[in-house]
């Protein structure tokens, strides 16, 4: 265990995987760690003496899913391997760290989710820098702001982040990710650093480099600089709301990535993935990118050759990225061939449709050169031989002659020995003790070459051995050794051969990357009957026959498609009741904002809107109790950033905001909240709300439109058509809702009866507070709205009446809701004297 503790006490914050036999065995606390997280038998290491160290192992040609388990759970490994071969070991096995592994550096890329990047990341006070160890994709901003940064960490997937000790309190608020600390830079003048890559960049580098070794750059792209300028603003809570990338429960199935992911590599559904993290801003890069689709949608026979040849390629990014390490094998150098293969095919095939031209002659040929040196079918261990090709070399043609056809040839040498001989008895055996022998019985022997050396003499025969026999012994024993050897060697080289090329495979591997999602988004227009978005100058939007594009694919052709106009400022303001489709029609708007602004055709009949810099949404509740904020909190912290952050070219969705709290408090918070962004930041707004008083807004605001979702009720039944109109919903139709969500009938039918003593028009409160709640079951419950008495009224003695009549000449909807507060509480202090 000496060798054990001097290696760990050089990596005490990592899990040793120290490599005994045919094992990696853990001991001590990583055994304790790693054991519940791999779910293996924790035993101990000599059960039968006082040796009770703990420890678990597990066999190391399957140690990739073990590994990857334990990054996912947060932990850094350190892999010790054995450095010589245990047969030609004297005393101990040499042993030594081959590789260190973070959550942000994977073991095996093949065990990600390929539609996701897996990046490491660096901040300091002035940069954020993302690397990808798995795709080779760098990349950095530059902000002083550091919340403006940070906001990348939270839409972007981080595995780890790596930072100086004095830039930790940068990341304050930041958690659920491995931080790692880091003290050392690259050199500044280092090639990946060319693009005046700033010092988290460097940190990067040089984390990556002690490691992983400076081999595992070599499929690293340079640094560049992402545009914070030119890009559509969207929070990850914007994301969370729009169910962009998955919905409230988590899942893929039903967000908007998943409803137009159409691509056919897991490179493009990256990349898909970035455009839809980051829409563009600028006209000219969003028409480019139109037109492209555009150009596909119009060469149909091209578009589905080019997607069958993508269907067949893999992930040239990943398997580079793979090839750089240590663990890579044959099956990845001729999947890269087969990939390389497929995307220069694809390039093809949009080259002759353009009538352009492109040169692919040095990837084909190294593609070509791969496939003619690895065998069909390559074992995984890569030192063992069976990996090359006969032809490569002469000298290796040999030793695979000798390897795989050694009683052949001893065989044809029989032969040519009895012919040359005369002796037809003759034959060339083995054994442990002589190895190979030519055998004369004794009727023969005096025909035995002067050449010959005898070797031993038994009763019926001689044994003897000539210098080429001996030759052929030495070739064949020793030939498995120098076969396997002499192809470790070829297999070495032609590895690093792939990676000083790395520069133009990764460029065919952005290029296919892209041809994948333009192509996949031409396939989602055809296939959904999507047109090409048009942008307007006056800030105005206009949407025919608008859908939402993932509860279209649900609902298919029962999806009622709706109309929509709105000019520059304004607010439509929705009322109406629960699941008559307010949400869904708010929603419609910002996802198709996003998809015209990433490039992409729209879910409508025509479409017209503004390019918007950012799109701010308060929609749901939420509560955050692990952080000690009630769904109210996170709805008034929400919408304070919206009001702070959102300017005149901003889309703003507000979704019942102020429904957290007291009914009265809720409906001044939505008044005042709607009053600023009319008047002080002037967004295009949506704004839905069963706060029914504020339809009289439209009054005193020009921005306002009044629209509500249509209802058709019959015999006390209602049935949502979903389809937009404008004035204000005159019902709420609550009661209904919530016999459609199974209520008992006891509590139904109560319901209506408490609904048929107040008249006329009612708020939706959804379980809120009423504004009279401090009433006693024995009085009249009144609320905002209310314009007629109850008849039970008449049972009430004098003052109660005049209250009464007071109640109905009170002009609620032309009160502000401060003079509408003081006088109920008047009317409170009235009813307690009584």
């Amino acid at each position: 265990m000496k060798q054990f503790w001097d290696i760990k006490s050089v990596h005490q914050d990592k899990i040793l995987l120290f490599r005994m036999g045919d094992f990696f065995e853990m001991f001590f606390d990583d055994a304790v760690k790693a054991a519940p997280v791999l779910g293996i038998a924790l035993t101990q290491r000599n059960k039968k003496s006082q040796d009770e160290t703990p420890m678990c192992g597990v066999p190391h040609h399957s140690i990739a899913g073990p590994i990857n388990k334990l990054l996912a759970a947060g932990f850094k490994i350190a892999i010790c391997d054995q450095l010589e071969d245990p047969k030609l070991a004297k005393g101990i096995v040499k042993r030594g760290v081959t590789r260190v592994l973070t959550p942000g550096m994977v073991y095996d890329s093949d065990t990600l989710d390929g539609t996701k990047p897996h990046y490491l990341v660096s901040l300091d006070s002035e940069s954020l820098s993302f690397l990808d160890t798995t795709t080779g994709e760098a990349f950095f901003f530059r902000s002083k702001k550091t919340t403006e940064l940070l906001r990348f960490l939270q839409i972007l997937p981080v595995a780890e982040i790596v930072i100086a000790k004095e830039d930790e309190s940068l990341l304050t608020g930041v958690d659920g990710v491995l931080i790692s600390h880091h003290e050392d830079i690259a050199d500044l003048l280092h090639p990946l650093l060319k693009n005046e890559a700033p010092m988290s960049a460097a940190r990067l580098v040089s984390y990556v480099g002690n490691m992983s070794g400076e081999e595992s750059l070599a499929t690293i792209s340079p640094f560049v600089m992402r545009d914070l300028e030119h890009r559509l603003e969207i929070s990850s809570t914007t994301l969370r709301h729009l169910e962009v990338f998955s919905t409230y429960k988590g899942e893929g199935l039903g967000s908007l990535f998943h409803a137009i992911n159409r691509t056919q590599t897991s490179a493009g559904s990256r990349l898909l993935r970035q455009w839809l993290s980051f829409p563009l801003r600028d006209l000219n890069a969003i028409e480019q990118r139109l037109s492209s689709v555009e150009f596909w949608r119009s060469h149909v026979l091209e578009l589905k050759r080019v997607r069958q040849i993508l269907g067949q390629m893999g992930d040239i990014e990943r398997r580079l990225g793979k090839i750089s390490q240590p663990q890579c094998n044959g099956r990845d150098l001729l999947a890269l061939a087969g990939s390389v293969h497929a995307g220069i095919s694809a390039l093809e095939v949009l080259v002759h449709a353009t009538g352009g031209q492109a040169n692919f002659e040095g990837l084909r040929d190294l593609a070509y050169k791969i496939e003619r040196t690895m065998v069909e079918d390559p074992p995984l261990a890569t030192k063992q031989g069976y990996l090359i090709r006969n032809g490569v070399s002469p000298e290796l043609d040999e030793l695979i002659e000798l390897s795989t056809n050694a009683q052949a040839m001893v065989s044809r040498m029989e032969a040519e020995e009895k012919e040359k001989t005369g002796i037809s008895s003759l034959k060339i055996r083995y054994n442990n003790v002589f190895g190979y022998y030519i055998e004369i019985t004794n009727s023969h022997k005096d025909k035995a070459p002067a050449h010959y050396q005898r070797k031993q003499t038994l009763t019926n025969a001689e044994r003897y051995c000539t210098d080429e026999l001996i030759e052929l012994e030495r070739k064949v024993l020793s030939a498995n050794t120098k076969r396997a050897d002499l192809e470790f060697e070829f297999f070495e080289a032609l590895r690093k051969e792939i990676l000083a090329q790395c520069p133009g495979l990764l460029a065919l591997a952005h290029e296919c990357s892209e041809v994948d999602v333009v192509a996949s988004l031409a396939w989602l227009s055809l296939e959904e009957k999507y047109v090409r978005p048009k942008f307007s100058a006056d800030g105005s939007l206009k949407m025919k026959a608008s859908r939402h594009p993932v509860v279209e694919q649900t609902v298919k052709k029962n999806f009622v498609a709706n109309d929509l106009e709105l000019r520059q400022h304004s607010c439509l303001l929705l009322t109406g009741p629960n699941m008559a489709g307010k949400s869904t029609l708010m929603r419609q708007v910002a996802l198709n904002a996003i998809l015209a602004q990433m490039g992409s055709f729209v879910p409508c009949d025509e479409a017209e809107m503004p390019i918007f810099d950012a799109i701010f949404t308060r929609i749901g509740a939420s509560d955050q109790l692990s952080e000690g904020l009630s769904t109210f909190m996170v709805e008034m912290t929400e919408t304070s950033a919206m009001l702070k952050n959102a300017t005149k070219d901003s889309l703003v969705i507000l979704d019942e905001v102020g429904r957290g709290t007291s009914t009265f408090d809720g409906m001044c918070l939505a008044q005042s909240i709607l009053e600023h962004l009319l008047s002080d930041v002037k967004a295009l707004t949506f704004f839905a709300t069963h706060y029914h008083e504020l339809t009289s807004l439209d009054q005193s605001f020009g921005q306002i439109t009044n629209a509500h979702m249509t209802v058709a009720e019959r015999n006390g039944e209602i049935r949502f058509l979903h389809t937009l109109v404008k004035g204000p919903a005159l019902k709420s139709y609550g009661v209904q809702v919530a016999e459609l969500a199974g209520l008992p009938a006891t509590v139904t039918k109560r319901a209506k009866s408490l609904l048929r003593d107040i008249e006329s028009k009612r708020v939706q409160a959804s379980s809120q507070l009423s504004l009279l709640d401090s009433l006693t079951s024995d009085e009249v419950y009144v609320e905002p709205v209310v314009v007629n008495v109850d008849p039970e009224a008449a049972r009430v003695g004098e003052k109660m009446k005049s209250l009464m009549e007071e109640l109905q000449k009170f002009p609620l909807m032309q009160t502000s809701p401060l003079d509408v507060m003081n006088q109920v509480a008047k009317w409170k202090e009235i009813v307690e004297r009584v």
